[in-house]
Protein backbone atom coordinates (compact mmCIF):
# COMPACT_ATOMS: atom_id res chain seq x y z
CA UNK A 1 0.00 0.00 0.00
CA UNK A 2 2.76 2.45 0.93
CA UNK A 3 4.63 1.55 -2.24
CA UNK A 4 1.61 2.56 -4.34
CA UNK A 5 1.24 5.86 -2.47
CA UNK A 6 4.88 6.88 -2.36
CA UNK A 7 5.28 7.95 -5.99
CA UNK A 8 5.53 11.55 -7.25
CA UNK A 9 2.06 11.74 -8.81
CA UNK A 10 -0.02 10.54 -5.79
CA UNK A 11 2.10 12.66 -3.45
CA UNK A 12 1.57 15.74 -5.62
CA UNK A 13 -2.16 15.06 -5.78
CA UNK A 14 -2.26 14.81 -1.98
CA UNK A 15 -0.52 18.17 -1.69
CA UNK A 16 -2.92 19.68 -4.22
CA UNK A 17 -5.90 18.40 -2.22
CA UNK A 18 -4.67 20.17 0.92
CA UNK A 19 -3.87 23.31 -1.06
CA UNK A 20 -7.36 23.26 -2.58
CA UNK A 21 -8.93 22.80 0.85
CA UNK A 22 -6.95 25.77 2.11
CA UNK A 23 -8.10 27.94 -0.80
CA UNK A 24 -11.74 26.91 -0.37
CA UNK A 25 -11.81 27.34 3.40
CA UNK A 26 -9.69 30.46 3.76
CA UNK A 27 -12.69 32.80 3.50
CA UNK A 28 -14.84 30.86 5.96
CA UNK A 29 -12.38 29.60 8.59
CA UNK A 30 -9.70 31.69 10.22
CA UNK A 31 -7.53 28.67 10.99
CA UNK A 32 -7.45 27.20 7.48
CA UNK A 33 -3.81 28.22 7.07
CA UNK A 34 -2.89 25.15 9.12
CA UNK A 35 -3.79 23.05 6.06
CA UNK A 36 -0.68 24.42 4.36
CA UNK A 37 1.45 22.37 6.78
CA UNK A 38 0.43 18.97 5.33
CA UNK A 39 0.43 20.42 1.81
CA UNK A 40 4.08 21.42 2.16
CA UNK A 41 4.97 18.03 3.67
CA UNK A 42 3.32 16.18 0.76
CA UNK A 43 4.95 18.46 -1.84
CA UNK A 44 8.38 17.98 -0.25
CA UNK A 45 7.93 14.20 -0.29
CA UNK A 46 6.86 14.37 -3.96
CA UNK A 47 9.86 16.50 -4.85
CA UNK A 48 12.23 14.14 -3.04
CA UNK A 49 10.69 11.08 -4.69
CA UNK A 50 10.86 12.68 -8.14
CA UNK A 51 14.50 13.67 -7.61
CA UNK A 52 15.53 10.25 -6.36
CA UNK A 53 13.68 8.35 -9.09
CA UNK A 54 15.08 10.65 -11.78
CA UNK A 55 18.71 10.97 -10.76
CA UNK A 56 19.27 7.87 -8.61
CA UNK A 57 16.95 5.15 -9.94
CA UNK A 58 19.33 2.39 -8.85
CA UNK A 59 19.00 3.25 -5.14
CA UNK A 60 17.27 0.40 -3.38
CA UNK A 61 17.47 1.34 0.30
CA UNK A 62 16.61 4.97 0.96
CA UNK A 63 16.70 6.40 4.45
CA UNK A 64 15.50 9.90 3.52
CA UNK A 65 12.15 8.44 2.45
CA UNK A 66 11.53 7.54 6.09
CA UNK A 67 12.08 11.15 7.10
CA UNK A 68 9.54 12.47 4.59
CA UNK A 69 7.08 9.68 5.38
CA UNK A 70 7.30 10.50 9.08
CA UNK A 71 6.87 14.20 8.30
CA UNK A 72 3.72 13.41 6.32
CA UNK A 73 2.33 11.11 9.02
CA UNK A 74 2.79 13.78 11.70
CA UNK A 75 1.89 16.89 9.68
CA UNK A 76 -1.31 15.57 8.11
CA UNK A 77 -3.37 14.85 11.25
CA UNK A 78 -1.90 17.82 13.11
CA UNK A 79 -2.78 20.21 10.28
CA UNK A 80 -6.29 18.79 9.94
CA UNK A 81 -6.94 18.91 13.68
CA UNK A 82 -5.63 22.44 14.08
CA UNK A 83 -7.77 23.62 11.17
CA UNK A 84 -10.90 21.81 12.39
CA UNK A 85 -10.81 22.53 16.11
CA UNK A 86 -12.54 25.71 17.28
CA UNK A 87 -10.42 28.61 18.40
CA UNK A 88 -10.19 29.28 22.11
CA UNK A 89 -10.85 32.79 23.35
Amino acid sequence: MIDMLYHPLPLTLGGLIFLTLFLVLRRTRLRSHYLLLPAVAWFLAALDEWYMSTYYPHMNIRVEALLFLALMVVATPVGILLAALPRRS
